[in-house]
């Protein structure tokens, strides 16, 4: 892959980065009853109106721009459904409305973004199937910093004539692509958090021992995007499986030490660190997590060999 973007593809981050810069839609503000999370409906409206969904159809920008823009937008402080409708949506052979929730395999338990979606889908070896939603769930109390629901009744399922192997390698870019973008936003709330706090007459961050551990930090989260890209560039279900399980694997301590370096005010909800990392501990877990990642890696590069 060139790691470089084309020309195209760097009109459209520019392009999204002063879009993001505007605090109005997606800045951190504190929410009514102190709610973990702020859906940004304002942003969501601005990247559906510009077209941003639709990256990925256009084949100067492709998958490689979806998977950028997924991972800037979950840097953000609010959250948007931005994953599924970025890289898989436009893949799946019917227009379906979004907002999206994904299923993979039937997993039990509370879907991210079912209270906003309008359209549910559900990945299995089994193939795909897609059913309305909008009206027919209750959202449910999480600490994972998304909208989370559950359904009230049995979907009105639709199979799609879709390779799910396909869509399950794109799916796996998507988390990918997203939890590198979270970590990423974490990291930058803390490393201006240590900037300004002073210990012992001098800035956090001027300490050796707090500089190198954001930076292995730092290096990781790059690493993860970089691998995000790859998979993106090739639709490889290796390179998906080996994106998603790299970031999975070391989200977990990447997490610790933001929280170790923000003391205290990280756990607090007037401070946003806990949006990025109460995000990162749903999405680590997410398809089987790490070590099933590594396992699907495992089985595209040498099973049946």
């Amino acid at each position: 892959m060139r790691l470089a973007p084309n020309q195209d593809q760097t009109i459209f981050a520019g392009v999204l980065a002063r879009l993001l810069e505007d605090d109005g839609i997606a800045g951190f503000h504190t929410v009514a009853n102190w709610s973990r999370y702020e859906y940004g409906e304002a942003l969501d409206d601005r990247l559906g109106e510009a077209g941003f969904f639709e990256a990925a159809r256009e084949a100067d920008l492709g998958p490689v721009a979806a998977a950028m823009m997924v991972h800037e937008i979950a840097k953000a402080p609010v959250v948007i459904e931005c994953a599924a409708s970025a890289l898989v949506r436009p893949f799946l052979g019917v227009e379906v409305p979004r907002p999206l929730a994904v299923v993979v395999d039937d997993a039990p338990g509370a879907i991210r973004f079912l209270p906003q979606a309008k359209t549910l889908l559900s990945i299995s070896d089994q193939g795909l199937r897609v059913a309305p939603v909008e009206g027919q769930c209750r959202a449910v109390e999480s600490l994972f910093a998304y909208p989370m629901g559950c359904l009230d009744v049995s979907p009105d399922w639709t199979a799609l004539d879709t390779d799910p192997v396909e869509v399950r390698t794109l799916w796996q870019i998507a988390l990918a692509s997203e939890l590198a973008g979270v970590l990423s936003g974490g990291l930058a709330a803390v490393l201006a958090y240590v900037r300004d706090r002073e210990q012992f007459g001098q800035a956090l961050g001027s300490f050796q021992g707090v500089q190198h551990r954001l930076a292995q930090d730092a290096v990781w989260i790059e690493s993860a995007q970089l691998l995000a890209l790859r998979a993106a560039s090739s639709r490889d279900p290796a390179d998906a499986a080996l994106a998603l399980g790299a970031v999975q694997e070391r989200a977990t301590r990447i997490g610790y030490d933001l929280h170790q370096f923000t003391g205290a005010m990280g756990l607090t909800l007037e401070h946003p660190l806990h949006r990025w990392t109460y995000r990162a501990r749903s999405l680590r877990s997410e398809m089987g997590g790490a070590s099933q990642a590594f396992l699907d890696y495992a089985d595209a590069k040498w099973g049946g060999r």
